[in-house]
């Protein structure tokens, strides 16, 4: 057992590590996707309403890509023993070491997540019928996408509850 964000972790820490990178490098690239697409729908909509809802858009995914290019400094300097070969560190006080990092890189992660959340609720958010896609409505895609990146918190202590 070992202090991680203020729990013990039954499970292994390697183990721990390898799916927080996994999980959050997945969230934050489904939110990406998402609104890299709804820009693209909201470029072939016409009117001022859209052009503000476009810059908000650009400005949000300006931010995820900030986020997404710190996680990926965090996995070259902390999660792979070495960037040519890719391997995720091994002994105990790297992990140690990566897990602690990465926890507080994401709380640094929180506050921004948070402010694109409000952003994007003041956003008039374009015609339903056109953010409609065979899965849904991309908007409503978007939002909860984001919300559950901003719960990584609570995925994070599922893994290390005792």
């Amino acid at each position: 057992m070992w202090p991680f964000g203020g729990v013990n972790v039954m499970a292994n820490p390697a183990d721990v590590l390898w799916r927080v990178n996994n999980e959050y490098r997945g969230r934050l690239s489904q939110v990406m996707m998402y609104l890299n697409l709804l820009e693209q729908l909201v470029l072939m909509q016409e009117g001022d309403e859209q052009l503000r809802t476009l810059a908000a858009l650009r400005y949000v995914l300006e931010e995820l890509e900030a986020l997404n290019e710190e996680h990926r400094v965090w996995r070259h300097q902390y999660f792979y023993e070495s960037v040519d070969t890719k391997r995720m560190v091994q002994s105990e006080a790297a992990v140690h070491h990566a897990l602690a990092r990465f926890s507080r890189m994401r709380a640094q992660h929180e506050q921004r997540l948070a402010d694109i959340q409000a952003l994007l609720v003041h956003v008039q958010r374009p015609d339903p019928q056109i953010t409609q896609v065979p899965n849904g409505d991309l908007w409503a895609m978007a939002e909860y996408a984001i919300d559950h990146l901003n719960g990584f918190g609570e995925y994070m202590q599922q893994l290390t509850r005792v």
